[in-house]
């Protein structure tokens, strides 16, 4: 199951900066990667709420963000979690995901 899991999840290496910047383009996306930011691992439902979306409105956009290396999601249980990959993302696109934050206006998402 491990393996699967994994398989799922893209090395951040191993993105181009055209995925990473479509990654980032989606308004939805990037409000889940500035919550994500500010508050580090949360459960998916939690997501949602602070969001005011369904999981079928966010499905797509995990998976987006899943394949681009910005994303990690865990299973526990019934229950799914996701974390920012900023370390790893980060030595992927040095500044490129600060550079976005400090300009993101949430308001204009």
């Amino acid at each position: 199951m491990e393996i699967m899991k994994n398989q799922l999840h893209t090395d951040p290496k191993d993105v181009t900066l055209s995925q990473a910047m479509f990654a980032l383009s989606d308004p939805l996306r990037l409000r889940i990667v500035a919550l994500l930011d500010t508050n580090g691992e949360m459960h998916c439902g939690d997501i949602y709420r602070a969001l005011g979306i369904t999981k079928t409105a966010a499905s797509h956009h995990f998976k987006v963000l899943r394949e681009s290396g910005l994303v990690w999601r865990d299973h526990h249980g019934l229950q799914q979690s996701a974390r920012l990959r900023r370390p790893e993302f980060d030595a992927a696109f040095p500044g490129l995901l600060d550079a976005v934050l400090n300009n993101f206006d949430e308001r204009s998402a």
